[in-house]
């Protein structure tokens, strides 16, 4: 086979390119619609499927139709053709008859018209078997809206006589229940027999149908029992008695709770219980005086109990939950100061009236908020040294509150508003992260610890002032050791110095107070930047005026050069280090 370099081109030209990007998009084309065309089909086989089966179920049914059609003209048919070959047969017995004498035909005509009125398949035969269940349909049909449309109740019959009639034996279950509480005042009442009869009749215009109360009363007055015309009092729908006239008796229970004494802002205040009074008829034994209702109703005890105090409980606040006087509360409670500790037994007075009063008192009530506490690594403690950074105060929040309370006693309170006026502080426990430290224990310092030792390792070679006028601390240390900032402050100066500190730095820290750090043998910080304590910034060296390997510290305050060692505070650089020794002479 021989390569022919024109066409190879040819491909590689744009026309080739579109030939063949034409082909491509040709044949997906074709690919999409071969799809389509077979989603297509699939559909329409899917609702001739859908068709086939309903046009089946539909002929299904034409056929069951069809079929007891046929069913019924066949029985009506049959019952015709029978009557019809009957018939003929009279006529040809008529016939007959006729040629055999007059008395004869006579009796053949006689069977002939018996047969066809009331024979099997006469007129009357047939039209009885069709007649029938169409009268007796309408006649089933005319009872049931007859029936419907009567009104029935249940006859009750008690102590031999029937006293009324009542929609549901409900009705008469709650007239009993009410009957027995008429009578359960009286200590010394024999019990009244509540059984009776029922019977379901049909309500006529004369009769009136009870509802519970009328029936209790009837059942009152069909007892052998004294009765008498009252009006009885409900607590929560339970009969507690009867009085004559509850008008002197609801007087006084208002009166009870208008001069009801509770300090502070008080709303809503009601007897908590449900009172209705309900005229009738009631056993003479449950009547009572009206003076001795009254004093029933108002009627309370104290007693006395005990409270678990709760976290912010004072003795005012006690008093408010149960409504007593601060006096009487700390007669119950020698030795009661103003703090009340949590868990703390207080012993309390609690009253329980016959009918409890309740109402709603609004208080603004302060609350404190407990503060976080939190350590924090800071550079400026020595390694193994913990210090109190931030002192941590409580918050304050001040809230809306409705407090509900039953004869005086809280039972729940509701936050309407709050606010906090005052945010807590979180305390801020320090965990020393500063590790420079002098090379050995002799290096004692106790100062107040402002500024931390400013070289990993070394030792004094020459403190302060000593015998030349120094102004700083020398601390000598091999060439190249690390020189930290003694605090967090901003360099003011860092490079050569030609007054003979060689290579210096100087941060300017809080309260006008200077750091230098001379003899560098090379320095890392510069100038204007922001450094904390423990920040590397160069290198011990001896450049400048300098004998020997060392860092020139000085500490000053406003221009003035102050002792280092009055800043330094190496006390507690070495406690592990004594503590592990310590431990392994005890080993």
């Amino acid at each position: 086979m021989s390569f022919d370099p024109h066409i190879y081109e040819d491909e590689n030209t744009s026309e080739g390119l579109l030939s063949r990007l034409g082909k491509g998009i040709t044949s997906a084309l074709v690919r999409i619609g071969l799809s389509g065309t077979k989603t297509a089909v699939k559909i329409l086989l899917g609702i001739l499927a859908v068709l086939r089966f309903i046009l089946t179920e539909l002929w299904d049914i034409v056929l069951l139709a069809l079929k007891v059609l046929m069913w019924l003209v066949k029985e009506f048919t049959d019952s015709l053709r029978g009557r019809s070959r009957k018939n003929r047969e009279l006529q040809r017995e008529v016939r007959k008859a006729a040629k055999l004498g007059e008395k004869e035909h006579r009796e053949a005509v006689l069977r002939f018209a018996g047969s066809y009125l009331f024979g099997e398949g006469g007129v009357f035969y047939t039209a009885f078997n069709y007649a029938l269940p169409i009268i007796s349909a309408a006649f089933l049909i005319g009872v049931i809206r007859y029936g419907s449309g009567l009104e029935y109740g249940i006859s009750v019959k008690y102590n031999g006589k029937e006293i009324g009639v009542i929609s549901s034996q409900s009705d008469y279950d709650e007239a009993a229940r009410e009957v027995k509480q008429r009578i359960a005042y009286a200590e010394d009442q024999k019990a009244v027999d509540m059984s009776a009869q029922f019977s379901l009749r049909i309500i006529s215009d004369n009769d009136t149908v009870m509802n519970a109360t009328q029936l209790a009363n009837s059942m009152l007055e069909a007892s052998d029992e004294e009765l008498t015309q009252a009006s009885g009092i409900y607590i929560d729908g339970n009969f507690v008695g009867a009085v004559k006239d509850p008008t002197a008796v609801q007087d006084a229970l208002d009166e009870h709770l208008l001069n009801y004494k509770v300090e502070g802002n008080v709303r809503d205040i009601s007897y908590k219980n449900n009172i209705e009074y309900t005229d009738g008829i009631y056993l003479a034994s449950s009547v009572m005086e009206q003076q001795a209702a009254i004093d029933m109703l108002t009627s309370s005890t104290e007693k006395k109990g005990v409270y678990v105090a709760k976290m912010n409980d004072t003795p005012v606040t006690i008093c408010q939950k149960y409504n007593m006087k601060l006096a009487d509360l700390q007669k119950l409670n020698p030795g009661m100061k103003d703090e009340v500790k949590a868990g703390q037994i207080v012993n309390i007075t609690e009253t329980e009236s016959y009918l409890p009063i309740q109402y709603i008192r609004d208080m603004e009530s302060l609350t404190f908020l407990d503060y976080e506490t939190i350590e924090v690594e800071t550079s400026a403690l020595n390694v193994g040294t913990r210090a109190l950074l931030v002192k941590g105060s409580r918050g304050e929040k001040v809230s809306e509150v409705e407090i509900s309370y039953i004869d005086g006693i809280e039972y729940s309170r509701k936050v309407l508003s709050s606010e906090i006026t005052k945010k807590p502080v979180v305390e801020q426990i320090g965990i020393g992260t500063y590790s420079a430290r002098p090379s050995g224990p002799e290096t004692i310092l106790a100062g107040n610890g402002l500024f931390g030792w400013p070289v990993d390792g070394g030792y004094i070679s020459d403190p302060f002032i000593s015998d030349r006028n120094h102004k700083g601390m020398d601390i000598a240390a091999p060439e190249g050791t690390s020189i930290y900032a003694a605090g967090d402050g901003v360099v003011l100066s860092a490079g050569w110095n030609s007054g003979g500190y060689g290579y210096v730095v100087m941060i300017g820290h809080e309260d006008g107070y200077q750091t230098v750090y001379g003899h560098m043998s090379d320095v890392v910080a510069v100038e204007g930047q922001v450094v904390t304590r423990g920040q590397l910034i160069g290198y011990v060296g001896t450049t400048g005026n300098s004998t020997g390997d060392h860092c020139h510290f000085e500490v000053r305050c406003n221009g003035i050069c102050l002792n280092p060692a009055d800043f330094l505070n190496t006390v507690d650089a070495f406690t592990d280090d004594t503590e592990e020794k310590d431990d392994k002479k005890k080993e």
